[in-house]
Formats: C-alpha cells, structure tokens, sequence
C-alpha cells in the first residue's frame, strides 16, 4: 500500500488520505457504510435529542424564552436521569413530519406523547404508554343536535374541525364519512379547533378531556362535551421512534416501566391534572384486572 502511494502524485495521495480520515470520522456512517443507529449514537453522546409539539398540559412552551415545561417535560427528563442522558429539546415538529424528521436523523424521538394508530405504525414505531386518553365529541356550548346520538354527525351538513393527518380525522373518516371536514395545520393548537366551533366554522371536534378543560375553564359557555357515557376512543400515550430502533426502544420502555412502578410517572401526572378523570393511568400489570357489570 505504502509503495502504491509513493508511485502517485502528492496531491492524489493528500486527496485519498482525507477522504479515509472522513470516511473513519463520520459520525453517522459506520465502515459497512450503513447509517449508524440511533442507539449506538445516542449513548455514545450521552444525549436523546427529543422532538416535540407545544401541546398543553404535556408540552408547554414560553414564548418569550422557549423555556419547555410540561408532562411530557417532566417525564421525559425522569427517563433521562434514570438512564444517565441529557435530553436535548432539539425541534419543534409537527405532526405529519414525525416519520420523516425520525427518518432523516433530525430528532431521535418525538417526545410529546403520541397516540398510536395504524397508519403512523407503518412509518413509525412507539414506545411504552404512560397513560391514557379519552376522546370525547364537544359541540358548541347551544347545539344539542348529537344528544341523543352522534349517528346524526354523520350527515354533509355537519362539518367537523380536526388537525390535518391527526386522530380526529382518523376518526371523521372512519366513523362519520358522509360529514364534511375542516383540517387546520399540524402545529395549530388545541384553542385553534375549538374556536372553529365556538365561532360557528365547524360543529364538532374530537379532543381529549385535559386540553378540553382547559379551552372550557378559559372560555366558559363557548362550548360543551356532548353527553355521552362512554369516550370514542381512548389512545395510549407514548413516545415514537424511527423503525428498526428496537435496542432503543427496549432501553426506553425499561426505565418507563421502572418509572411507572417507582411512583415517578403517577407523581408527574397528579401534578398536571388540572380535570381529575381526565387522563387516565396505566393499570400495573401484576393486578388482577375486575370488571363489574
């Protein structure tokens, strides 16, 4: 090898030595010339770079500062002490951008609590829920058309408000087809879908009892949870990562676990529950489950 250099120009010779030391240097390339895992770069940093979506009560955001609080704040910054990682809170990203931001090595998980679904599986892989949530139907604060059914949302005149690509037009689309749809941007708020309702743009929307709450005890008589016994559906809530992760991934779910069993995750709840019901809590596995009928 060395008599092969001594035959080439100096130049060439310069070129090709530089171009080994990158190749040897890249961080994100390992000698297969495969993208380095997240795993593997994330313990050698010492560092999780979160991506995450301001969403109250489990991502808040100053906007004055970009100071991050939060239950998912609280939790994930639990998980990193446990582990012994920083964690970064690298990207604000939005919904549909998940996959692709996991994908391009931007983020190395969306920590803002994401509620699993088919369609997400396919590009995306979640970790272990720490809770629940219910998701109830709210109309404006004088409509009681839906009652005494929500069959009657299934109908062309009723418009129902949801954020593009996110579980309430999942649920539109399943459940109520024939209704038409309004689908704001993926990183409006919460208060966003339900003045579209409050103002008359939509008549019903898809949310969870805590951001619910919260929109209601701000803005009293401007809208309502329709009567209902039962939630439409109850999502997990969950951490997500790039498919393939799965060292990560395991590693994550350990120390949740842990946190769960340990008292952490009930205490970061119980702090920010503002509507007791309103999040609900992971049974632990070595219970035997009761139902009464």
């Amino acid at each position: 090898m060395h008599k092969m250099l001594n035959r080439l120009p100096p130049l060439v010779c310069l070129c090709a030595l530089l171009a080994a030391a990158l190749f040897l240097l890249s961080p994100r390339e390992s000698r297969t010339g495969r993208a380095e895992p997240v795993f593997e770069r994330v313990m050698r940093a010492q560092i999780l770079r979160c991506g995450y979506v301001p969403w109250e009560p489990y991502i808040i955001k100053d906007a004055n500062t970009g100071h991050i609080t939060g239950l998912y704040h609280d939790y994930m910054e639990a998980l990193g002490k446990a582990l012994g990682l920083k964690i970064d809170w690298a990207a604000e990203v939005g919904y549909g951008d998940i996959a692709v931001a996991l994908e391009a090595g931007r983020i190395d998980a969306m920590c803002n609590g994401i509620w699993p679904n088919a369609a997400r599986a396919r590009r995306m892989d979640f970790g272990r829920p720490i809770a629940f949530n219910p998701i109830h139907v709210y109309a404006r604060a004088d409509d009681n058309r839906f009652d005494g059914s929500l069959a009657a949302i299934d109908d062309p005149g009723v418009t129902i408000v949801s954020l593009d690509g996110a579980a309430g037009t999942v649920i539109a689309a399943s459940d109520y087809p024939r209704a038409k749809t309004i689908q704001l941007s993926q990183l409006a708020s919460g208060a966003e879908l339900f003045l579209n309702v409050a103002t008359g743009k939509a008549d019903v929307v898809f949310s969870d009892s805590a951001i619910a709450g919260l929109f209601m005890e701000a803005n009293p008589g401007m809208i309502r949870k329709i009567p209902r016994a039962a939630p439409v559906r109850v999502f997990g809530n969950a951490i997500v990562l790039a498919q393939g992760e799965t060292r990560l991934r395991r590693m994550l779910d350990i120390a949740t676990d842990e946190l769960l069993q340990n008292g952490t995750v009930e205490k970061i709840i119980t702090r920010h529950e503002k509507f007791p019901g309103s999040i609900l809590r992971v049974a632990e596995p070595y219970k035997e489950n009761i139902t009464t009928h």
